[in-house]
Formats: structure tokens, C-alpha cells, sequence
């Protein structure tokens, strides 16, 4: 809710619409420096220099999503496009294994010197899908750097960046099952992130994943990876939400001998 336009205004308002700690000092809510969102609603609050209650008529603490997908990267080490530096963006991979049968795959993931945090599938056997995060507030280029367990592939993954005032995840899920549905409370506006694999296995049934959500927002696929008919295989996707409601976001493909699984997960903007 925003902050009234005219009348009292008290610190105490300031710091709940926005957080913060105690003692109350103003100088910790300059616009875009990290608990005041850098958008026009807040335009008369100043970004240094002298500020007072009284700047603070209107702001609020709510920010649009500004999505952005940034394409793809590959490889454990090297620099990444990120986008113009705002103090509320996140950054977001979503990636697989180029071989998604290997006994190996990601374990850690730096973006930026910050440790990321990182979705993965519960067994080691079954890291075809991982997902990473990390709120990166500086720079329009990140490094980032990705540790790997036994006999892993190269990580392939697909960077997006987006807007939130939280410091991580709303949600986040994962399974070695072969078929399985993410259920998430979503918000207006925030974001989903879902994929999964199979790996080798038989020719019948052929290895063919297939996501799905109820969401209005759609699939919008990262990647679609088809092998031959005995895999393995893979698909990653998001969908941006409108609606503050339960939605489902599914993975589905055969059980093979060489693992499987997925990763989901979802942001609010506010």
C-alpha cells in the first residue's frame, strides 16, 4: 500500500511500507539503494544528499516485474550479460547437462562473487535440470562460475533477469520422480521457472519430455532437447504470472534407467 500523499508521515510509516531495522535512519532509504525501489512513483525521493519525511509522500514499495531473457550461456566459468544495474534485480539460470545420463552434475553456483542459490534434483544421478539465483544490484555483466560433481556434463543454461524487493524465492521444488507437478501460489506480477529430463533408456516408450501448466502466462521454452528415440531428453521453460491464485506447472516423460527429475520455481515482484 502506498504512503499517503499528503498529512502525517511518520518514520514508523517509512519503515513499513519499505522494512528496514532500528534504529530508523532515512539515509538507509535513498531511491535504489537496495529497500526503496528505483521507480517513478518514487521519483521525489532522492538518491543522495539531504532527504526528508516529507520526500516520502506517495512512494511506495512496489515494483514492475521487467523481465528480461538474456539467451543462452555455456561452459563453469566466464561472463554473462545481465542488463541495466538496479538494485532490485535478480538474476536467474536455468540450465541442464549436455550429456543428462552422466552419474554427475552441478553442485555450486557463483553469479557475480555472491553465492547463488541453487534448485537441483535430490539424487546426484539426476542433474539434467538445475536452476541458480542471486540478487545482483551493480554492472550490466556478471562472472559466474559453476562447480561440478562426477563425470558431469557441461552446463548449458539461459539467464534472465527481472525486478523483485524479496531476496530470493517465493517457491521452489524438485523431484526424481518421472512425472510429477509443481503447485505454486502465484503472484501479479512474478515469474515461473520449470524443467526436466530423461536420460538413456529404452526405445519404447520413446523418450519424449513434456511440460505443461494451467497459467495464463504459458509456456515459454528456454530449451527443447530430443535425442533419439532412447534419449535422453530435455525441456526448460517460464511463464510470467497475473494472477494471485494457486497454478500448477507439470513434468512429465518416461522412467528411464539413467535417472530423471525436475526443478521449479517462482518469484513475486513485490
Amino acid at each position: 500500500m502506498a504512503l499517503p500523499s499528503s498529512g502525517v508521515l511518520t518514520l514508523d510509516d517509512i519503515q513499513t511500507e519499505f522494512g528496514g531495522t532500528n534504529p530508523i535512519d532515512l539515509s538507509d532509504y535513498y531511491r535504489g539503494g537496495g529497500l526503496v525501489p528505483d521507480t517513478a512513483l518514487n521519483a521525489g525521493i532522492p538518491t543522495s544528499g539531504v532527504i526528508s519525511v516529507t520526500d516520502f509522500y506517495g512512494a511506495t514499495n512496489v515494483i514492475n516485474l521487467n523481465f528480461v531473457n538474456h539467451g543462452v550461456a555455456s561452459g563453469t566459468s566466464g561472463t554473462i550479460n545481465i542488463g541495466t544495474a538496479r538494485g532490485t534485480r535478480m538474476v536467474h539460470l536455468s540450465g541442464y547437462l549436455n550429456n543428462t545420463n552422466s552419474s554427475g552434475g552441478v553442485s555450486a553456483v557463483s553469479i557475480n562473487g555472491a553465492t547463488a542459490a541453487v534448485v537441483l534434483p535430490a539424487s546426484a544421478s539426476r542433474y539434467g535440470a538445475w536452476q541458480a539465483y542471486a540478487k545482483v544490484p551493480a554492472g550490466t555483466t556478471a562472472t559466474f562460475s559453476i562447480s561440478r560433481v562426477t563425470n558431469p556434463g557441461t552446463p548449458v543454461f539461459y539467464v534472465s533477469t527481472f525486478d523483485t524487493v524479496n531476496s530470493g524465492a517465493a517457491n521452489t521444488g524438485s523431484t526424481t520422480a518421472a512425472s510429477f507437478t509443481f503447485n505454486f501460489t502465484a503472484a501479479n506480477p512474478g515469474v515461473a521457472f520449470w524443467g526436466g529430463f530423461t536420460g538413456l533408456g529404452t526405445v519404447s516408450p520413446p523418450t519424449v519430455v513434456t511440460l505443461s501448466t494451467n497459467n495464463p502466462g504459458g509456456i515459454n521454452y528456454f530449451y527443447q532437447l530430443q535425442a533419439a528415440a532412447s534419449g535422453p531428453a530435455a525441456k526448460g521453460a517460464y511463464s510470467l504470472t497475473s494472477t494471485t491464485v494457486n497454478q500448477t506447472f507439470s513434468f512429465s516423460g518416461p522412467a528411464k534407467l539413467a535417472g530423471h527429475g525436475a526443478v521449479a520455481s517462482i518469484f513475486y515482484a513485490n
